[in-house]
């Protein structure tokens, strides 16, 4: 058995209870039951049931009740959906009034819900009649009335006529379904949307705030204090990202580089004491000053040797950070991509990283030459990250840089570039993605979310919501598509209702043979 057949059961159980127990309604006007109200369970089920399905601006009723009978009970279900979340009403007040002209007759009342969303008020009219039926809902969020127009109360059991069209759509999907997943819906209006055409993308920094920064000399790669530089870290101008340190010659090892730093330090040892002894002597008068100068050279010559000797040992053997040749930042910003690895051997001129400045970023689509022609003046773009629309207008997020009037030789493609500032998941620059650029131009067409449409088989698929429980699956033809709706050329009606989240949840359910039927399974 399937979850979906168990909320079936569930609710079939719960109208069955509900009839058979005939609970009495509060207010002035409620009726008492008559003497076999308590044991009306299989005569219950032998009245038709009425099915409403109505929406304020506030909630969605979903009603079903069995024919109302004067002198009799009838134990409505009443599933009550805010549309703020499409989640159920857990708690409030609902009160049916039956009303002749513009005054109450009747009114029953219960004073909170008997699960999540559904109501049982017991309706129990005193005579026959045509009335106005009503139902008010108060709740944490909701205040409305829905008013389902006039219905018949009929005089015994023996006279119910009831007539009732089925909605459009064999697909179930239960109001438990809808409410324990991502489900939404909205009517298919007329909206202004802003022609588009399609174009390639790809998202860069800013031509003066970028930089790629290469290898100043060859040398094995490595990290400058304890952090090797990862995409994401902010950098400073001038900060240090790295260092190469030389790779050791044909015939050269450690153990003689160690040689070099001991012979060094021994011939700075003698030229410091050579200096020290002239100094004496020119003291005495004994040697012309000209000597100590050259004996202060030959140390200051001997010293740099030596720290020259000690920076090529610790090149190899693990020494002082900034040993080998730095690595600079050339500017302020972001590392957006490292294309070498620790301890990797680079050449001359290689790239090593890129950076991106500020928070600044391009989004440079290109226009097939076919569809320039329809550029006026563009107003901005739009284009997905991870499922994500996000939409660029020009004088409000984004500055238009360029829209190039020269078609390139190669792609045939017209450049069109936007400058906005990066907020929230950006992806990684340079890839490529798909865009739409607006014309400037703007129409009035009817449109639904984007989320509305799937595909189904290769066709764009909607599903309508024709009942509070049932959907028809329609094929829609498309026409200009925006950031957040796309419109509909053919195959939906103004004022219908679509799935614009939980779509592919009701697909599922149309799949499944488990599924199919009418929508009132209670």
């Amino acid at each position: 058995m399937t979850k979906t057949d168990m909320v079936t059961n569930i609710k079939h159980a719960l109208l069955c209870l509900a009839l058979a127990g005939l609970l009495a309604s509060c207010g002035r006007d409620s009726q008492p039951h008559d003497e076999h109200a308590g044991h009306a369970g299989e005569r219950e089920t032998e009245r038709p049931a009425l099915v409403y399905t109505h929406y304020t601006e506030q909630s969605e009723l979903f009603a079903e009740f069995p024919a109302l009978v004067a002198g009799e009970g009838s134990r409505f279900a009443a599933h009550i959906t805010r549309l703020a979340d499409f989640s159920p009403a857990r708690e409030g007040t609902m009160n049916v009034r039956l009303s002749q002209d513009g005054e109450t007759r009747a009114r029953f009342k219960v004073d909170a819900p008997a699960g999540p969303g559904i109501f049982t008020p017991t309706v129990t009219p005193r005579a026959a009649g045509v009335y106005g039926l009503s139902l008010q809902v108060s709740a944490p969020g909701i205040e409305t009335m829905h008013r389902l127009g006039k219905v018949k109360v009929f005089a015994s059991r023996e006279a119910v006529d009831v007539h009732q069209d089925e909605p459009e759509g064999e697909i179930s999907y239960l109001k438990e379904q809808q409410w324990q997943g991502e489900f939404a819906t909205e009517v298919a209006v007329t909206r202004r949307l802003r022609a588009s055409v399609y174009a390639t993308a790809e998202l860069r920094p800013p031509g003066d705030r970028a930089a790629r920064v290469r290898a100043p000399a060859e040398g094995l790669f490595a990290a400058y204090g304890k952090s090797f530089p990862v995409v994401g870290a902010k950098v400073k101008k001038g900060q240090r990202l790295g260092t190469l340190r030389a790779r050791l010659a044909v015939g050269v090892d450690l153990s003689s580089l160690r040689l070099a730093v001991e012979r060094a330090r021994a011939d700075a040892r003698l030229a410091g004491q050579n200096l020290e002894r002239l100094q004496g002597l020119l003291a005495d008068g004994a040697v012309a000053a000209y000597r100590v100068r050259e004996a202060e050279n030959d140390a200051g010559v001997a010293r740099a040797e030596l720290d020259a000797a000690w920076q090529r040992l610790a090149q190899y053997q693990g020494g002082a950070d900034d040993a080998g040749v730095p690595v600079i930042a050339p500017i302020a910003g972001r590392i957006v991509s490292v294309a070498v690895a620790p301890g990797e051997f680079v050449s001359p001129d290689q790239e090593l990283l890129q950076i991106a400045g500020g928070d600044k970023r391009w989004l440079e689509a290109r226009i097939p030459e076919a569809a320039a022609q329809r550029l006026r003046q563009p107003t901005g773009a739009w284009y997905e990250v991870k499922g994500d629309p996000r939409e660029l207008r020009v004088g409000d997020n984004a500055r238009l840089i360029t829209a190039g009037g020269v078609i390139d030789p190669v792609s045939r493609t017209v450049p069109v570039i936007f400058e906005f500032e990066e907020t929230g998941i950006t992806p990684l620059l340079g890839r490529g993605m798909d865009a739409r650029v607006y014309t400037g131009e703007t129409i009035e067409t009817l449109a639904i979310p984007r989320s509305a449409v799937i595909d189904d088989d290769g066709q764009p698929v909607v599903f309508v919501q024709t009942g509070g429980e049932t959907f028809a699956r329609r094929t829609v033809t498309l026409g200009l598509r925006g950031a957040d709706y796309v419109a509909v050329q053919a195959g939906l009606q103004a004022g219908e209702r679509v799935v614009s989240r939980g779509a592919y949840d009701v697909r599922l359910a149309a799949a499944s043979p488990a599924e199919a039927g009418h929508g009132h399974a209670h």
